[in-house]
């Protein structure tokens, strides 16, 4: 039982120690045994930890190295030697587009980012690094967008700043998003779930007590009901709530102030209360309110999240349309090889019915290509030897020999999807005015709670602490982080379905036209 049960568990990165996805294809050699990976990205690394020299890197790393999700921040010269990596042109040449002036630009996915101030910190502590000449962060899709001077600084130290702080940036790519987006799902999922099940039976408790209004129920009913909530609502605080109080501390630690500051403040102050009151048999408890409380803070951000990963899908869609492979001819010979290791001047045979695998200029043969995911236009269009063709689009007719111009970065593909990322970047004015007033509201919230409770302190103090907690529980800022950012992923991602691609985020008009 326990073999067919290790069977069916799905096969993890030997690098990054996410799911492989099944028929992925990907795998290095590493001290001599093939390993499985996720992804080409992965995949590079670790042929290139090999190709260095350094696997040791994969003998003496703990179980947190391997993790995506560790919670050490301490960068140890393990990770240092793993982020030197990225400085790699072959590693960079997937993700990584080199602008007309010299400098470079890169596309990452930022894990750990809870609210619009995340978004503030990492765009703030990335501008300030000497070389970097523009970093933005989509709160949407927790894609970030960052240009910098390559004789300046290098991609592993700007990797090695947004760790320090808290933060890990991934390469981005449609894979490895997936699989990302994937765990946070069912980590989201999990939290929720034990937040709604523990929140239902500590409510069914509470209303017995909410019920004697008469105080007819016997003392050993209500110290039964209070030690049996406080077992209950212990999960709901130390798992469903720990993202909270790990935002909170990483924020305090960086000296900024998000809405996870006061929503921890309140969540574990009302539970320490609580404890004291049911270990002293004195004053009130409120079990219920925390799981509560905690429970619709879940709510409200798995349907943020749920609408992000709508919209994150929809953008990888694009890129998903390239193929996983391309046939090639090398010394006379038909050779199948990965579409990402494709070069620049590489010859590619291009069957009917089978999708183009990178920008190019049609050597021989005609051909109709069918270009309607990208343009939309439904008619194919004829090609002839000279005409350039685009990677994704597919090919209708005649066998085409196709000499490849673009890969990687510098693809039309990639250049539609940079002006996607675009128009999210572009905070319209309502999300910059949003964002500016999170800050200022937080900082009030926290003030005015202070101020309470010294006031009640003086009136009532057997009531100052209750009251505190009262007002940082009515007066969470999660609506105003959350509200802005969720509509606009939710409006951009209805739009993409129907057809209608921003490419501004500043003015909301998809009036440019795209480069195919």
């Amino acid at each position: 039982m326990s073999e067919r049960s290790s069977a069916n568990q799905p096969q993890l990165c030997f690098h990054c120690g996410l799911d492989v996805p099944a028929n992925s294809g990907y795998a290095a050699e590493i001290n001599g045994k093939l390993q499985p990976m996720c992804c080409p990205g992965c995949q590079a690394v670790a042929e290139a930890i090999a190709a260095g020299g350094l696997e040791n890197y994969y003998k003496h790393r703990t179980s947190d190295a391997q993790s995506p999700n560790t919670a050490d921040r301490n960068q140890s010269q393990q990770r240092l030697a793993e982020l030197k990596l990225y400085d790699e042109a072959s590693v960079q040449q997937s993700f990584v587009n080199t602008l007309s002036d010299g400098s470079k630009q890169a596309a990452l996915v930022i894990e750990g980012i809870t609210c619009a101030a995340c978004v503030w910190l990492l765009e703030h502590h990335l501008s300030a690094l000497e070389g970097v000449t523009q970093a933005s962060v989509n709160m949407t899709n927790h894609r970030a967008q960052i240009s910098w001077n390559p004789d300046q600084i290098d991609l592993s130290k700007i990797l090695g700043a947004i760790y320090s702080i808290g933060y890990q940036g991934h390469p981005y790519h449609p894979n490895k998003e997936e699989q990302l987006l994937a765990a946070e799902t069912r980590r989201a999922t999990r939290r929720l779930g034990v937040a709604g099940i523990f929140t239902m039976q500590i409510m069914m408790l509470a209303a017995a007590i909410y019920a004697d209004s008469s105080n007819q129920l016997e003392q050993q009913f209500i110290t039964f009901i209070r030690w049996a909530s406080f077992v209950l609502a212990t999960p709901v605080v130390f798992y469903a709530a720990r993202p909270f109080f790990d935002a909170a501390w990483r924020d305090l630690k960086t000296r900024s102030l998000t809405m996870d500051v006061p929503v921890s403040i309140a969540i574990g102050g009302a539970y320490t209360a609580s404890v004291w009151a049911t270990a002293t048999a004195t004053g009130e408890v409120y079990f219920d309110s925390v799981s509560m409380f905690t429970f619709f803070l879940l709510v409200g951000r798995y349907l943020e999240m749920k609408a992000r990963h709508r919209t994150g899908r929809a953008g990888n869609s694009l890129l998903n349309l390239l193929p996983a492979s391309a046939t090639v001819i090398r010394n006379g010979q038909e050779i199948l090889i990965p579409a990402t290791d494709l070069k620049t001047g590489d010859r590619v045979i291009v069957k009917p019915g089978h999708t183009v695998s990178a920008d190019g200029i049609i050597i021989a043969g005609n051909s109709s290509i069918d270009e309607s995911a990208l343009t939309g236009e439904y008619l194919p269009l004829n090609k002839q030897p000279g005409d350039k063709v685009v990677g994704g689009t597919i090919n209708v007719e005649n066998p085409l020999e196709i000499e490849v111009t673009d890969v990687g970065a510098e693809s039309k593909l990639s250049s539609v999807v940079r002006l996607l990322d675009r128009a999210h970047q572009e905070k319209p004015a309502v999300a910059k005015t949003a964002d500016k007033i999170a800050g200022y509201f937080v900082a009030a919230v926290l003030i005015t709670a202070i101020t309470v409770a010294l006031i009640w302190w003086n009136i009532a103090p057997e009531h100052a602490l209750w009251i505190t907690l009262s007002v940082l529980v009515v007066t969470c800022p999660c609506a105003l982080s959350l509200a802005t950012p969720t509509a606009l992923t939710a409006a951009t991602g209805a739009l993409r379905e129907n057809g209608i691609l921003i490419t501004r985020g500043m003015f909301w008009k998809a009036s440019q036209t795209l480069p195919i």
